[in-house]
């Protein structure tokens, strides 16, 4: 078994939020971003049983990591955010 990070979006132009949206920062895009983490037998298996979840027929996949020891900072875990300076 291999552990999965997805990471879906959904648009909600056209919705309550957009409209309320619009009114602030005008002509804008909104979206609404799910993560979740998964054993699955490989990534196949991963995207077949992502496809069979009812709630997330409108969403799109924007990201699929696979979580091993050595990515921890790729998924922003037990990084030093504080510690970074800017650049520029």
């Amino acid at each position: 078994m291999q552990k999965y990070q997805i990471r879906m979006r959904k648009s909600l132009n056209g919705s309550h939020i957009h409209d309320e949206a619009i009114k602030y920062l005008g002509t804008c895009a909104v979206s609404e971003i799910r993560s979740f983490e998964g054993e699955f037998l490989n990534l196949h298996d991963c995207l077949e049983k992502i496809a069979t979840i009812d709630g997330l027929k409108d969403y799109e996949i924007i990201s699929m990591i696979l979580i091993d020891q050595d990515n921890h900072q790729q998924l922003g875990e037990d990084f030093e955010w504080e510690n970074q300076e800017l650049e520029g």
